[in-house]
């Protein structure tokens, strides 16, 4: 039948009979109006190619149909425009697209990237809350009391997690990432990894305190941010990705290096002592570090273990710690004072 309606020999008689039968009529208008759109839509300007690798494009920029006088000069007005933003915004993409590769290899090389340890037994999963969070499996101990609600019991968590299992302290930690695997600049805290659930922050170094807080960790330092630094960020001084530091950097103390006037204490003799080792303000201990193979300062540190209900173990010691409560005035005598244990001379005059 439809070969015979679309047929040149189908006459006017013939399509005033199909007025008669209302279905077929239909059919037929449905059919001229599909086929009249399609003839149509490659020339609709309006219509944006769409590359869902890339983004969206701008506009195709077709020729507008010369018969149609009824053009509406506004709309192709507001398409240039599009096409504008859209190209900028392929610009602007192209010119960042190398910032997420500076910042990994800055990754790669920070304390952040190797985070793997062990406690003195061997095991590791209470570090993993911090060197690795997204490994962590907390206990009920370690969950907030609003938990408690749902009134269930968490099995006893591993005691450990083989290196090759372990995930560091990756991007997602800090940022959010959206469903397009894109990280966010801004700051985040992934509070509970499990569920993908973050907290916000008010800064850099709320961020970096969810960590590096106080803890009752054997062997690790406590920062104190004081000095001629109170009020910096951490981010001031270190590097957000790969976690260096550095007092002689631009915009800091970049002329204590190699002054043009000789400063006491800035020579050969003190090449491997650190700045926090003579300008701490903490009273620490100072010495040299076998270990970094440099003169710093030391933090005393204590940790206290349960071995009944009523009775608690405390270990002390000293670990190799940055100060970061500094001042600009150095005691010599802080190291050379009579019968130091490094020979050096207590001859010295303090600047």
């Amino acid at each position: 039948m439809w070969g015979e309606i679309l047929s040149p020999h189908y006459g006017i008689e013939d399509m005033i009979n199909i007025t008669k039968h209302p279905i077929l009529l239909v059919m037929v208008v449905m059919l001229l109006v599909g086929a009249a759109a399609a003839c149509q839509a490659p020339n609709d300007p309006a219509a944006p190619v769409v590359d869902h690798g890339q983004g969206t494009q701008p506009p195709q920029n077709n020729p507008v149909n010369e018969a149609d006088e009824s053009a509406d000069e506004s709309a192709l007005a507001a398409t240039e425009v599009e096409t504008e933003n859209a190209n900028e915004s392929v610009e602007g993409a192209t010119e960042i697209e190398a910032e997420p590769v500076d910042i990994d290899a800055a990754w790669l090389s920070s304390p952040h990237a190797n985070a793997y340890v062990l406690d003195a037994d061997g095991n590791n999963n209470p570090c993993a809350r911090c060197h690795a969070p997204i490994n962590w499996v907390p206990s009920m101990d370690d969950l907030p009391e609003s938990c408690f609600a749902c009134k269930f019991e968490l099995e006893e968590p591993p005691s450990y997690i083989s290196e090759d299992e372990w995930q560091d302290i990756p991007c997602n930690v800090c940022h959010e990432v959206d469903k397009n695997g894109e990280v966010q600049p801004e700051y985040s805290w992934l509070e509970i990894a499990a569920l993908d659930e973050y907290a916000a922050v008010e800064s850099p170094t709320e961020l970096c305190m969810k960590c590096h807080d106080p803890i009752n960790v054997p062997e690790h330092g406590i920062i104190h941010v004081a000095g001629g630094h109170e009020g910096y960020e951490c981010t001031q001084c270190h590097d957000a990705h790969d976690a260096t530091a550095s007092c002689g950097a631009v915009d800091c103390h970049e002329d204590v290096i190699e002054p043009d006037t000789p400063i006491a204490g800035h020579d050969e003799d003190h090449r491997d002592v650190s700045c926090a080792a003579c300008h701490d303000a903490d009273g620490m201990e100072v010495g040299p570090s076998e270990e970094l193979g440099y003169w710093t300062t030391f933090a005393q540190w204590s940790s206290e273990t349960a071995v009944s209900e009523t009775e608690t173990n405390t270990e002390t010691g000293i670990v190799a710690f940055t100060s970061h409560n500094t001042v600009l005035e150095a005691s010599c005598e802080r190291c050379h004072y009579v019968d130091n244990p490094w020979d050096l001379s207590d001859n010295v005059d303090s600047p």
